[in-house]
């Protein structure tokens, strides 16, 4: 076996044949330099036993987009949801610096500098270490064809700033829900006292509703992006949920008045809700809460529209109430687990949660929260007793 040769700059170099160029029929070799004989040796063999593993020496360099494009082909081909490849394409994106990069040249130093810019941009620790594992999952599939190691296994996530925890909707706001009659507030009522998703509600007939028992049976959620039925977000999405006798009362209630139709929550004429309806319902929702709360009744929710000189409405009532989302509504149910004494591991079923970790995260951010206010009316019971 030959040995490492030490070239006149002071480094040692090795050479490994690759075979013949196709197109020129020469002999082909690759070299490698190292501060050492003994260096330049092992990345010659290390480069050997990956050839005898399957590494196509031939190939031309693949560069990190090229493995990030490969991980996301064979995440749709597995059949992953529409909103999972959106996150790893929207992962991929963050890591454009790396893109041009040849796949085999990427050193853990090169991916932490990108990592540690993100997180002077305002990212959470949490979307760094999604996007971390994201470039680290496209490395690990190009091993040992395209790299020998995966550079990735030794960064650091950076801290980030400090995530950004879900809303949940206060008492006033739950009996806005409650009270108010709106198109939109069977959906309301459901997410916020059964926990469901939006894709599971949307996807929910009556079917799976059994009032007398008080369970909902979610086997199946709704790819807004695809319009197709697909299987829960995790395999823990799969599950029964027990309801409050509020929510089954009103449930009862809604289907006498709605007998003939087949999903639970659906569009004005029976359909399947779309990401359209959706956004539609919902900004209805909100303008009459707004009227009604926001304004007590005393005006129109388009009374500031009027007509300027072209001819056109312009304006419309402006937003004064603290408005909500569908997945506030599902945090809030979690909030109605944690304050009514439910444990950590059934809360984890009811949601759907992939695991308790998840819930726990949950339950911890609120205890903080609810201990803090707990003082600060301790606070204020003090100040006033003292007289200041």
């Amino acid at each position: 076996m030959p040995k490492a040769k030490k070239r006149p700059d002071g480094r040692y170099s090795r050479q490994v044949y690759i075979g013949k160029d196709p197109s020129t029929g020469k002999r082909r070799y690759k070299t490698f330099y190292a501060s050492t004989a003994r260096e330049a040796d092992r990345l010659a063999n290390e480069y050997r036993t990956a050839l005898g593993r399957g590494l196509d020496p031939l190939a031309g360099p693949r560069t990190v987009k090229d493995l990030l494009d490969a991980l996301i082909a064979t995440k749709a081909a597995q059949g992953v949801g529409a909103s999972w490849l959106r996150c790893l394409k929207n992962h991929q994106q963050h890591l454009s610096p790396l893109w041009r990069m040849p796949a085999e040249r990427v050193r853990t130093a090169d991916i932490q500098a990108v990592l540690n810019q993100l997180a002077e941009e305002g990212l959470a620790h949490k979307t760094l270490g999604q996007i971390a594992g994201t470039l680290s999952a496209a490395f690990r599939l190009a091993i040992p064809e395209t790299v020998q190691y995966n550079p990735c296994d030794r960064i650091v996530v950076p801290a980030g700033v400090p995530p950004k925890h879900r809303g949940w909707l206060d008492e006033e706001r739950q009996a806005w829900v409650r009270d108010t009659p709106h198109r939109a507030q069977r959906a309301a009522m459901l997410m916020m006292l059964s926990g469901l998703r939006r894709g599971e509600a949307t996807a929910l007939t009556w079917a799976d509703v059994d009032l007398d028992a008080r369970t909902i049976s979610v086997t199946k959620s709704w790819d807004f992006v695809t319009n197709k039925v697909k299987g829960p977000k995790t395999a823990a999405g799969e599950r029964v949920v027990h309801i409050p006798q509020l929510l089954a009362d009103f449930l009862r209630a809604e289907r006498s008045a709605d007998p003939l139709t087949l999903y639970v929550i659906h569009t004005a004429k029976g359909g399947r809700m779309t990401a359209i309806a959706w956004r539609r319902l919902w900004s209805s929702y909100m303008s009459d809460l707004n009227v009604k709360y926001g304004y007590h009744d005393a005006v129109s929710k388009h009374a500031v529209r009027k007509k300027d000189e072209d001819g056109q409405e312009r304006g419309a009532l402006p937003i004064v109430i603290r408005t909500f989302t569908a997945h506030e509504l599902r945090h809030t149910f979690c909030t109605l687990l944690y304050r009514a004494g439910v444990d950590v591991l059934t809360a984890r079923d009811q949601m759907g949660h992939s695991s308790v970790q998840v819930t726990q995260e949950i339950y911890t951010h609120l205890d903080k929260q609810f201990k803090a206010r707990n003082m600060a009316a301790l606070d204020e019971y003090l100040a006033a007793a003292s007289g200041k």
